[in-house]
């Protein structure tokens, strides 16, 4: 019963302290939120005297007005976009790579260009201002944390900092169902191009690779455990190159060691040494739905996304026998 009672008492001496904390908090976060819309005030009245804010509290300030279809919530859309925090201006997120070279945020492992991103997964901000534009539209949003990232500090942006985009609505994909078509029309508009190219499919999914055969030869040909040298080039369907190794520094391996995102085990032991292939992948025998990311966060393989790899089997070693007689 002592031990209780002193359990009881701490607790008791404790709900003060508790309830000084929340308040602390409390008033911390009202502070926060007052500090931010006294210089959300003073930037818009420096900046943009004249603009008059929806009923959200979204600035939406139109440069170009687009004459194609406005995106939904759950649609995904290729942009060009420069993120800021204000007051300060301070860039914090672009796909626009000679913005990033001046900023000195280039990462050299990510993908600029137009950026493709699902509209309502950033933050109502921005959801709401692009439901406003119409592609080939640019425009300025300007908003207050309370449609940004609020109390959160998201890493880039902190607590409480209200933010600016401007952004150009290059195109609207579509939701779920309308990108995987997409891409899919993406790979058959390539293939209408073709004369000839052949198909292999990956069992556990029922899904297909096409490649073309650019160069035939009767060299070795890739054996399950070859080691084998190759240059290669991938990129998008637009031609944006993400990757790429040369004839004087190329990639090799043995084929039985190494876990592919991109499915090349799939193609590679229909193939000979000296052969060139385009080998042109769905997104769901690549990066996925996610797609890939740098260390540092930034976007290398959008979702969704197609990929197509230029290959050249530089050469072949043969699969070793191991239980060959060294003395024979």
């Amino acid at each position: 019963m002592k031990a209780t009672r002193i359990i009881y008492t701490a607790m008791y001496l404790a709900l003060p302290l508790l309830f000084l904390a929340a308040c602390t908090d409390e008033t911390d976060s009202e502070e926060s939120m007052e500090q931010e819309e006294r210089l959300f005030k003073i930037y818009m009245a420096s900046n943009y005297p004249d603009a008059v804010p929806e009923p959200s509290g979204l600035y939406f300030l139109e440069h170009t007005a687009g004459t194609g279809e406005s995106p939904g919530s759950e649609d995904w859309v290729l942009v060009n976009h420069v993120s800021y925090t204000i007051p300060d201006d301070i860039v914090y997120d672009t796909y626009i790579e000679t913005v990033a070279r001046d900023i000195r945020q280039y990462d050299a492992d990510a993908l600029y260009g137009p950026y493709k991103m699902l509209n309502g997964s950033t933050n109502d901000g921005l959801t709401e201002g692009l439901s406003m534009m119409k592609e080939g539209g640019k425009a300025t949003l300007v908003f207050t944390s309370e449609l940004g990232f609020g109390s959160k500090n998201s890493g880039s942006v902190g607590a409480y900092r209200s933010l600016k985009y401007e952004i150009e609505l290059l195109e609207v994909i579509g939701d779920m169902d309308e990108i995987e078509a997409y891409e899919q029309a993406k790979i058959d508009n390539y293939l209408d191009t073709i004369v000839q190219f052949d198909t292999v499919y990956d069992v556990s999914t029922e899904l297909a690779i096409s490649y073309i055969t650019d160069v035939a030869t009767d060299g070795a040909p890739v054996g399950l455990d070859s080691t084998i040298s190759v240059a290669y080039k991938g990129y998008l369907m637009d031609g944006r190159v993400f990757d790429e190794k040369t004839a004087e520094d190329p990639f090799i391996f043995k084929t039985s060691e190494v876990e592919w995102a991109a499915r090349w085990d799939l193609v590679l032991p229909r193939l000979k040494e000296g052969e060139k292939v385009r080998m042109i992948f769905p997104y769901d025998l690549a990066y996925g739905e996610a797609g890939d990311y740098t260390s540092g966060g930034n976007q290398k393989i959008p979702p969704f996304e197609t990929l197509i790899f230029d290959l050249e089997v530089l050469s072949v070693e043969a699969e070793d026998d191991e239980h060959e007689d060294p003395e024979s």
